[in-house]
């Protein structure tokens, strides 16, 4: 086995830890029904770029392309969503929230804020900034 190698010190591992840890609280924190982590983000962004193109929601969520548009299909089937093909781009699709994904958006977030809370929870005050600037 190779030396220079640590699990317990391991940055990706750690951080699949950390992500596993952050799902698991929004899971214990959402309805059996409610949005995943992933829908989520991609309902918010919708919601702050009302009419915004799949490519931009893939620079806001950081999704890849094709991820992401089975997501938008999936979305569309549960009427979560609407898209229609821009007037500037026939190629490019203009994606909003319906209003069923208004208020599926608006029902996830009270878990979602609770599962933020529980993330920086574990973490101390002093240390909470830091830790979301090295996120970023």
């Amino acid at each position: 086995m190779a030396k220079s190698f640590d699990l317990e010190t391991s940055p990706g591992h750690l951080l699949r830890r950390a992500n596993q840890f952050a799902n698991d609280l929004y899971t214990n924190e959402a309805d059996s029904s409610a949005l995943t982590q992933r829908q989520f983000a991609v309902l918010f962004a919708i919601d702050q770029r009302e009419g915004a193109s799949q490519t931009e929601l893939v620079q806001a969520t950081g999704i890849d392309r094709s991820t992401l548009a089975d997501m938008i299909v999936r979305l569309q089937g549960k009427d979560l969503l609407a898209r229609k093909r821009t007037d500037e781009d026939q190629r490019a699709n203009a994606v909003r929230l319906t209003p069923v994904g208004r208020r599926a958006l608006r029902s996830a977030m009270p878990a979602m804020l609770r599962s933020e809370s529980g993330i920086l929870e574990v973490l101390p005050q002093r240390m909470r900034g830091e830790f979301i600037k090295a996120l970023t």
